[in-house]
């Protein structure tokens, strides 16, 4: 009699506190609103939204739908939706009790972070409600941290003080975000032609690369250290090309690096610090991060490092110094500003100038003066480190390809 016809999730364009995020598949593909359709949304995938904490707050979220009924003696419902999502059922007695407390866990973390539709009135005119506005009840966003979640909804009405009867399944992928994307990624103008609306099938590597991440730091460490841990099968250190950019001279080939990612050719394996650089502000900052890609310079001695997708201590492919190094960046790129170097491991002992040598992922390490034993100490060899200076002027955030 009544069927669910569509879902907006993304109803407000100029807003991120009460609804979704601005999004797009790709750099080629849309996502259509209403995010979810009937006959056309069948998997999780097919209905994407995301959110961000950080701009909704403890703000109410709502949603509209859409309904259809059949029967023209019915002007009005009751209509509204609870979580299916299924955890499983679990044994009896003590270990019950074991198990509800970590299921209880497990929900507060990866469950369904939108709750459930509160049930409202809803009227018919030939046949038709139109879109109507939904709140949204239960919702744990708030408490979430960066990740991807299945929603399930079972859609049920009821007439007058009759009982209720489920109509509808609707499923949809919800990507929790820290906050609103900071550039290269952008939230208008929204329209079909601006490819820097945050991309589907970057968030997917994203919040996988910094699930359970409850701060930005968190979030860009995690993501810093899955991009370095991507060599040797992925991408390797240039050393053949002599350290040359391959996906982000100009701008960020993001389109070539999913591929690469997802098992393609891409651009092929090879990359330097500025592609990593770029790596890693770019899928940081989807999530509500803020780093620049900038670089350093000119012309330093180096420590012994390894290189991403090499196991040998060594000074960048025996060459012995850097002509420049590229990172992701905070604030004004500066020596008192953080580094997340997603191409390199520094030394990370006492005396990061001879071996034994601890490797150290350069993840919110200050960049420093010299005798600091920051990261320029620990990568720039004592003879080096007058040379190895903060090239502000550098401070850039490539635009998505």
């Amino acid at each position: 009699m009544i069927q669910l016809l569509g879902i907006k999730f993304n109803h407000d364009p100029s807003s991120a506190a009460h609804d979704a995020l601005n999004i797009r598949r790709n750099g080629a593909d849309w996502v259509n609103v209403p995010e979810w359709q009937r006959g056309v949304s069948i998997n999780p995938e097919d209905s994407p939204a995301a959110y961000a904490i950080g701009a909704i707050g403890g703000n109410q979220i709502t949603i509209q739908a859409a309904f259809s009924c059949t029967d023209p003696g019915v002007r009005s419902a009751e209509i509204r939706a609870r979580d299916n999502t299924i955890y499983g059922v679990g044994p009896g007695g003590c270990l019950g009790w074991v198990y509800s407390i970590l299921t209880a866990i497990f929900q507060a973390i990866f469950g369904n972070p939108l709750g459930n539709v509160a049930a409202l009135n809803v009227d018919f005119v030939n046949g038709a409600s139109g879109y109507v506005t939904f709140q949204l009840a239960d919702v744990t966003l708030s408490t979430k941290r960066v990740g991807t979640h299945m929603t399930e909804w079972r859609w049920e009405f009821r007439i007058g003080n009759g009982p209720w009867t489920a109509f509808d399944v609707s499923r949809h992928r919800i990507y929790v975000l820290l906050d609103v994307p900071t550039v290269p990624w952008q939230q208008a103008p929204y329209d079909v032609g601006n490819s820097h609306l945050p991309w589907c099938d970057v968030l997917d590597y994203a919040c996988s690369w910094a699930a359970g991440s409850g701060s930005t730091d968190e979030a860009a460490a995690a993501v810093t250290r899955s991009v370095f841990n991507l060599g040797p099968s992925v991408v390797t250190y240039d050393c053949p090309g002599g350290g040359a950019s391959h996906y982000s001279a100009g701008n960020f080939s993001c389109s070539a690096f999913l591929e690469r990612l997802k098992g393609g050719v891409g651009l092929g394996i090879y990359v330097n610090c500025s592609d990593c650089a770029t790596f890693v502000s770019s899928f940081a900052n989807i999530l509500g991060c803020d780093l620049w890609q900038s670089r350093m310079g000119n012309y330093f001695d180096l420590n012994a490092i390894l290189a991403i997708g090499s196991s040998v201590w060594q000074t960048a492919c025996n060459w012995g110094s850097f002509s420049y190094h590229e990172v992701a960046w905070t604030g004004a790129c500066d020596v008192n500003d953080d580094v997340y170097d997603g191409c390199l491991e520094v030394d990370g002992d006492n005396d990061p100038t001879a071996p034994p040598h601890t490797p150290l992922l350069p993840t919110k390490l200050r960049f420093g003066n010299p005798g600091d034993l920051q990261y320029r100490d620990r990568l720039a060899a004592p003879s080096g480190r007058a040379n190895c200076n903060p090239l502000v002027a550098t401070r850039v955030r490539r635009q998505v390809v």
